[in-house]
């Protein structure tokens, strides 16, 4: 028996110790094991107007969206109107790239498991809104190329979940926002769930908050959320703690919603939780369909997080708890997620989260020096007593992406120290191992990727994957 008591009374505790200092202008967390839960809020939800943070107010979820759209989708599958392993292109014939035999190889497995390799990380077009946005970002895939070739790795790809929110689109004949309506939020009970921006409008809405210019303040952010366009892959849609607690115990139920009403079948919602790609590297989990499973505190966790303008979201199922845990944090401090997240893991496993990595440290190979390229970031790393010094820089590429960037708050070109942390592994030499424990703290690990068959050498980091170019 969980004593969810205990558990309420110490991530209290935990958003009580919150506020701008620490990066943190609200918070909401959701925590739901077997036929029980609760929900606690904190602070602020819009500094604009002082509204306060409540556990019914809605945000922005973004990235978590792709399980979402992955689990739409998969409901075509079951409808035998889509196939899993066919290509792409046959659902859509407009689909290519820059590499013509690559879009041809891509399948909609591939979309939804971070395989396909489409380099179009930060595409964000923002011309086109309402039916056609989605369209509108399919458009200018021509101009894209592929960091592998399609299924020999893993880089997080928003323009897969694009593409497959296209397909949603063309089979249901209904734009990506009365899709995933009727084909997600209301089979599954998900009431105040949206994916139409203004909504938030017409309900307690929360937005994202930015560091400030002042030490130990924050501004309320510029941008309220992503691009339409990026709608299928996490840009727009709304949620509460409610409707992810309904989504997550329907996944739990094998595919059931919570009013008993079939969402997915047994077969698929069991897919979903399946390995199909394994990098091998401990900063990048096993990709099932939509979710990262990820080993910690002792168990699997299915997870997915979320970046919107200011602010990002956590979501994970624990099978083998019958736990549902989310969270939302509207400011800076994205690890706050981990914090809330790893304590609730602890306390259903008894077991403390670790670092992903053992061994002792290794210096870096000399080889690892030189330059490293993808869309829209260009990587310089050199080599000193076995550490990187790694420069970052975002080469401009049009006016409307940096905009975009901008407010959402991406920074700047950069450079850091990375020290070893295992053979092959390496974090910032300021950051502490032990945040490597959680979700978004295993982002700042930076991985030496070797080469092997479809995929060149490089980096991977943030679970991105960079090709070493020269």
């Amino acid at each position: 028996m969980v004593d969810l008591d205990s558990l309420r009374a110490h991530l209290t505790e935990v958003l009580d110790a919150q506020s701008a200092a620490t990066g943190v202008a609200g918070a909401v967390v959701g925590v739901a094991v077997g036929g029980d839960q609760f929900s606690l809020a904190h602070g602020s939800a819009n500094l604009n107007t002082g509204q306060e943070f409540t556990t019914d107010t809605g945000w922005l979820l973004g990235s978590v969206t792709k399980v979402l759209t992955a689990t739409a989708l998969l409901r075509l599958v079951d409808a035998g109107t889509v196939d899993l392993d066919a290509p792409a292109r046959r659902y859509l014939p407009e689909f290519t790239l820059a590499d013509t035999d690559a879009a041809e190889a891509i399948t909609v497995r591939m979309l939804i498991n971070h395989t396909n390799g489409i380099d179009a990380d930060d595409l964000m077009p923002a011309a086109v809104r309402g039916r056609d946005a989605t369209r509108s970002y399919v458009d200018q895939l021509p101009d894209f190329g592929c960091l592998f070739e399609p299924g020999t790795g893993i880089h997080y790809s928003n323009p897969g979940f694009v593409l497959a929110a296209r397909i949603l689109e063309e089979q249901t004949g209904l734009p990506f926002e009365r899709a995933i309506q009727t084909e997600l939020f209301e089979p599954c009970g998900m009431r105040d769930a949206t994916a139409v921006q203004t909504q938030a409008f017409l309900r307690r809405t929360a937005i994202g908050a930015h560091a400030s210019d002042e030490p130990g303040k924050l501004r309320a952010t510029s941008l309220f959320s992503l691009p339409e366009s990026a709608a299928g892959a996490g840009g727009t849609p709304i949620v509460t703690v409610a409707d992810m607690m309904a989504f997550g115990r329907m996944h739990l139920a094998g595919g059931l919603a919570p009013d008993g009403g079939r969402v997915l079948s047994q077969e698929l919602a069991a897919a979903m939780l399946t390995p199909t790609f394994d990098l091998g590297l401990p900063s990048v989990p096993s990709m099932g369909l939509g979710w990262w499973l990820t080993p910690i505190a002792g168990t699997t966790a299915a997870w997915h997080g979320g970046g919107s303008p200011g602010g990002a979201s956590s979501f994970c199922i624990v099978p083998e708890h019958d736990a549902v845990i989310v969270s939302f944090v509207s400011g800076p401090n994205a690890l706050l997620n981990d914090k809330l997240h790893t304590a609730v893991l602890e306390h259903l496993t008894g077991q403390q989260a670790t670092a992903p990595f053992g061994g002792d440290p290794a210096d870096a190979d000399p080889s690892m020096a030189g330059g490293y390229t993808a869309f829209h970031v260009d990587k310089n790393i050199s080599v000193h007593d076995g550490t990187l010094l790694v420069r970052t820089a975002f080469p401009f590429h049009d006016e409307e992406l940096e905009r975009t960037l901008d407010g959402y708050g991406t920074s700047g070109s950069s450079t850091v120290t990375y020290v070893p942390a295992a053979p092959g592994l390496f974090l910032p030499e300021d950051s502490d191992p032990r945040t490597t424990a959680g979700f978004y703290g295993r982002f700042s690990i930076l991985a030496d990727l070797p080469p092997a068959p479809g995929r060149p050498r490089g980096i991977h980091t943030g679970l991105r994957f960079i090709p070493k170019t020269s």
